[in-house]
């Protein structure tokens, strides 16, 4: 599903009526009439004996929601229409929903101040249809749109918002002050960007995105934005075929750990295995050897020379001279000793297969970027807004403000993949396309996590993905596993360990495997 700023959606609203031809009262009326199939799709209860209150702004959102109006009072046993100002405010498509619902003896309440009658009649509503403002609005809600927005907030009400919840900005997902807390949100022809990022995705509910008349394929080739969605990823896992050795499905060569972060380095490798990989190697400073040995039976681990607890650029050339590998991954745990950030350049200068950098070893990239540059096969980082702030000297913050943009604009002057984890984890790629990951919970905002999503990206890699296919589909696995795990354990007792367990349940889940069918 393609992703929209409120600004391309805009440039589509106005060719879609002025090349197309298509009425600006149609896709009003197809807008409006979404709205009101998806609450009464949703809404627990039967409409008849349902009181439905309709806030509406002075714009097109405004509109709609009188279209929405119109619709609920022919089945709610009682309905208010509030319009937030003056009906000679009105133009155009608004006007005329208006003055329909006028000669249908509907009454539209004008509000320039909340009284008590309608401070009663919301708090008092089944259903809030919230038409405030829309993807336009900047800013914050103030005098007495924050009123009215505390006062909806505030309501039991099931609370239907009109494209986005008021007081969201659709771009960035900011809220600067007060926004509704919307139950459902229905989107016009597209999600906008708003809708994914935080703290704006916290207000918006379930997403539901209608088809209102403006042509989707008007996104092909003009937007590179877009959510992953299972039908993606079911076309991206490799097929077994039944003849297979563990030879034929990749071998995977693990460069983590340290003294104090052998974790790392085990989750990182039996992830791996649990993505399919069929032979996983880890190299260890070999100090640590006996503890990576007993910890991950199914790994082969590789003791290499060490110094003071972390891996020597010198054990690079022996493991590059004698194996050959599918992919490697190198920073889970590596430690940010000055052996270990020489490692990773020596792997960059002497490696040129496909290849993923994590955590220490994107740290290690400071002021040597030029390494990445120039591959046949993009490398993939996946950094968190630290470890991206840290090569850019930015803040978290920052980086999270602009997650999409940065990650975009990293990815194709680097020649990388990036995968910036977080909420949401997005996927920039080398020529331009970003990709905004769905699954996945707050229990994943736990030590290790990432590791696994390293280990489970290089396994595909090493099965012959190439590198924004396996990006896309480790990401999205790792989230649904993620979920799952959650179902099953909650996000506040969910740990990375756990994740190793559901990367099955999530395969099964997306191919529609059921054990007791086979």
């Amino acid at each position: 599903m393609y992703v929209l700023t409120p600004e391309e959606m805009k440039d589509f609203d106005r060719f879609t009526i002025e090349e197309l031809g298509v009425l600006q009262e149609i896709l009003m009326e197809n807008a409006g009439r979404s709205v009101y199939s998806a609450i009464k799709g949703l809404y627990e209860y039967p409409l008849e004996d349902v009181s439905a209150v309709v806030v509406a702004g002075r714009g097109n959102n405004g509109g709609d929601g009188l279209v929405v109006a119109r619709y609920l009072s022919q089945e709610v046993d009682e309905l208010f229409v509030y319009l937030i100002g003056k009906k000679a405010d009105l133009k155009g498509s608004p006007l005329r929903n208006l003055e329909i619902l006028e000669k249908m003896g509907i009454e539209i309440i004008e509000v320039d101040e909340i009284d008590e009658e309608m401070e009663d009649s919301v708090l008092g509503a089944d259903i809030v249809v919230d038409a405030l403002f829309g993807t336009g609005f900047r800013g914050k809600a103030e005098g007495i749109y924050a009123e009215l927005i505390d006062i909806i907030n505030a309501s039991d009400a099931f609370i239907a918002s009109v494209d986005i919840a008021s007081g969201v900005n659709a771009r960035t997902g900011e809220v600067t002050s007060d926004a509704v807390i919307a139950d459902i949100t229905v989107t016009m022809a597209f999600p906008k960007t708003g809708h994914f990022l935080y703290p704006g995705k916290l207000f918006t509910g379930e997403l539901i995105v209608a088809d209102i008349g403006i042509p989707r394929s008007l996104a092909e080739g003009m937007i590179k934005r877009a959510t992953v969605e299972e039908d993606d990823v079911r076309e991206i896992l490799p097929v077994r075929l039944g003849n297979e050795h563990k030879g034929d499905v990749g071998r995977v060569l693990v460069i983590a750990g340290s003294r104090g972060f052998t974790g790392a380095a085990s989750l990182t490798s039996m992830a791996s295995m649990r993505m399919g990989a069929g032979l996983t190697y880890l190299a260890i400073p070999e100090s640590l050897n006996p503890i990576l040995e007993a910890k991950v039976t199914e790994v082969i681990t590789l003791p290499v020379a060490e110094v003071d607890g972390s891996i020597s650029e010198d054990a690079v050339d022996r493991l590059l001279d004698e194996g050959k590998y599918d992919s490697i991954a190198i920073g889970p745990g590596l430690s940010r000793k000055e052996s270990a950030v020489r490692a990773v350049s020596r792997l960059l200068e002497k490696y040129r297969g496909p290849l993923v950098i994590d955590a220490d070893g994107v740290w290690a990239l400071k002021g040597k970027l030029e390494l990445l540059k120039g591959r046949e096969v993009p490398p993939i980082l996946t950094p968190h807004p630290g470890e991206l702030g840290h090569l850019l000297d930015l803040t978290p913050d920052e980086i999270n403000r602009r997650r999409m943009e940065v990650a975009s604009e990293f990815a194709v002057k680097h020649g990388v993949v990036l995968v910036l984890k977080g909420a949401p984890t997005v996927i920039g790629t080398p020529g331009g396309f970003l990709w905004i990951n769905t699954t996945g919970n707050p229990g994943l905002a736990s030590g290790g996590t990432g590791d696994v999503l390293t280990g489970m990206i290089a396994s595909l890699l090493a099965q012959g993905v190439p590198p924004v296919e396996s990006a896309i589909a480790g990401v999205y696995l790792h989230g649904l596993a993620g979920d799952l795990a959650a179902a099953d354990l909650s996000e506040y007792s969910l740990m990375a360990g756990d994740l190793l367990d559901y990367i099955p349940d999530a395969i099964n889940f997306l191919t529609g495997y059921d054990e007791e069918e086979d």
